[in-house]
């Protein structure tokens, strides 16, 4: 009798976020990482784009930082000073964020990779450009799925900044992420943009296809408990 074909070992599992939480979903499976990486083909594909975004986003939301002026303020007495305008709070943090968590996982290339080369200016664009040359690094890492995370959360939260949702939302119910209890809506009238924005949750989190999937399983196996 001849020997039994030894089993292939398993894949490694995608280490985002994302992958570990379809995981535990009756719906969706966890994705296995790619060869030689840390996270799957899409997730890795998320992060290079993220990266790449990060500049322009960082530069719009500058644009973001002084507030509209209210109607119907005070008039300004002679001789006094103007006051200075108001500062959105959610911008300079943002902004903030964003160059402190670059710089973070840049100082971890840097400290790692051998062939890292020269450190980056600490700016938004140079950080960006400095990781996304280096993402097969980043995304081999044993840190790859926190690193992949932390930036799609920064870059959220920076177009949240530049585009913050509109009034005439639908809801849609709960946030499929990790921890996330806030109400996910949609446009009410459609349109462009619900094709360019998608469903999101009230922290900011844009649900992809899949996860938009689950939250509406997830939704009508509630309602169908609700009404037994």
């Amino acid at each position: 009798m001849a020997d039994p074909t030894p089993s292939q070992p398993r894949p490694e599992q995608c280490a985002s976020n994302r992958c570990r939480r379809a995981a535990r979903s009756d719906s969706l499976r966890r994705r296995p990482a790619a060869p030689g990486a840390r996270l799957c083909g899409p997730c890795k594909r998320a992060l290079a784009a993220d990266l790449t975004a990060l500049p322009a986003l960082h530069e719009e939301s500058e644009q973001r930082l002084v507030l509209p002026a209210r109607q119907g303020g005070l008039a300004r007495v002679t001789g006094h000073r103007p006051d200075a305008p108001p500062v959105s709070d959610a911008a300079l943090d943002a902004r903030h964020d964003a160059v402190v968590r670059l710089a973070s996982w840049a100082r971890l290339v840097l400290d790692e990779d051998p062939a890292a080369g020269a450190p980056p200016e600490r700016s938004v664009p140079e950080l960006a450009v400095f990781l996304g040359r280096h993402i097969d690094f980043l995304a081999a890492h044993p840190a790859a799925g926190p690193a992949a995370d932390e930036i799609a959360r920064t870059a959220t939260a920076l177009r949240l900044v530049v585009a913050p949702p509109r009034p005439g939302l639908v809801p849609l119910g709960r946030c499929v992420e990790p921890d996330c209890d806030a109400e996910v809506s949609l446009p009410g009238r459609g349109g462009d943009e619900l094709v360019l924005r998608g469903p999101m949750c009230g922290a900011g989190h844009v649900l992809t296809p899949r996860q938009w999937l689950l939250m509406n399983h997830r939704q009508s196996t509630l309602e169908t408990k609700e009404s037994a």
